[in-house]
């Protein structure tokens, strides 16, 4: 992007500027901050001057309307930020079909949601939902459990999330397999073309899932990749819903051919009140929330800073998104 003089006219959210504006504007000295205050949309006069725009952790999900309804209407935008590393919804094709740039925060939020990962290894290992029954009947219920070291996961994507949840599965001592798109041959386990998925599920008892969503995975978690689950596997999705046949999924759990679940993404959010999934007693459901955290959202905003930085400099934005 070239070096100029003219101002910068930035839509973000009041709590973003109030938090880094001073790191914003010693970055770009340019910048003119026009801020998100209230429900109220912005007056098409201010919506003309907006150029680069900031969807940040703090307005989701309670003022992401507001937010992206304004952005969508700004039509001298040239660059959005999203502290996302997911761009999967029409919206961001929309803008880049506009010729929008679009860079994301990949990685702010990977170690958060490998974290939760191993809650659900840990949970479903246990059968905690089944002690947290008992604590609530008054019953003193003890069991033996299954460990994880020893045991085979399968990690379904390694960007920077199933990076992090293999780093982890490791120091669990667990055995790892992988399987991306190109394996590269320097993996930290070893790691599988997609054409070996059931190869590779088949070996495992517990398999995630941490693909991004385009028009090759959807749905690629389907009835025939079940049946090719070792039975009693443990399925966990952190990925998005849409890379899994919910019907599918439920039917795998119901006929007991999987031993369980830990489910942060789903076909529709929020989930339906009349879904199978809520009653299951070997379910973990947590509502879109695996990443939601203050440490993840300060890291998606330096990543931000950073590529405000790199514009004035004139330099390569990091994490662009092409079309």
């Amino acid at each position: 992007m070239e070096n100029n003089v003219q101002s910068h006219v930035m839509f973000v959210s009041d709590t973003v500027w109030e938090s880094y504006g001073i790191e914003l504007l010693n970055a770009d000295p340019t910048i003119e901050p026009i801020l998100l205050t209230s429900a109220e949309p912005l007056p098409a006069k201010i919506l003309d001057r907006i150029t680069t725009a900031f969807f940040s952790g703090d307005v989701w999900p309670l003022r992401t309307r507001e937010m992206m309804i304004s952005i969508l209407k700004a039509p001298n935008l040239k660059w959005l930020h999203t502290f996302s590393s997911g761009v999967d919804s029409p919206v961001f094709q929309t803008m880049l079909e506009r010729g929008i740039r679009i860079t994301n925060s990949a990685g702010a939020s990977s170690s958060p949601i490998a974290q939760t990962v191993v809650m659900y290894l840990l949970a479903l290992s246990r059968n905690l939902p089944e002690w947290q029954r008992a604590q609530q009947r008054h019953e003193w219920q003890q069991r033996s459990f299954q460990e994880l070291p020893g045991t085979t996961i399968a990690v379904i994507g390694l960007g920077a999330i199933g990076q992090e949840v293999v780093r982890l599965a490791h120091a669990l001592d667990m055995n790892v397999i992988a399987c991306r798109r190109t394996p590269r041959g320097d993996e930290s386990c070893p790691t599988y073309s997609m054409t070996d998925l059931s190869a590779v599920l088949a070996q495992a008892d517990w398999v995630v899932v941490a693909l991004p969503l385009n028009a090759d995975t959807r749905r690629i978690i389907n009835a025939q990749i079940f049946a090719s689950m070792k039975p009693g596997a443990c399925f966990i999705n952190v990925g998005r819903g849409e890379l899994v046949d919910e019907p599918a999924l439920i039917a795998a759990l119901q006929s007991g051919h999987l031993g369980g679940a830990g489910l942060d993404v789903f076909e529709t959010e929020p989930l339906p009140t009349e879904s199978a999934l809520w009653d299951m007693p070997n379910v973990i459901i947590t509502p879109h929330n695996s990443a939601t955290t203050p440490q993840s959202h300060h890291r998606a905003a330096l990543i931000f800073i950073e590529n405000v930085k790199r514009r004035a400099a004139g330099l390569s934005l990091r994490n662009e998104i092409v079309l």
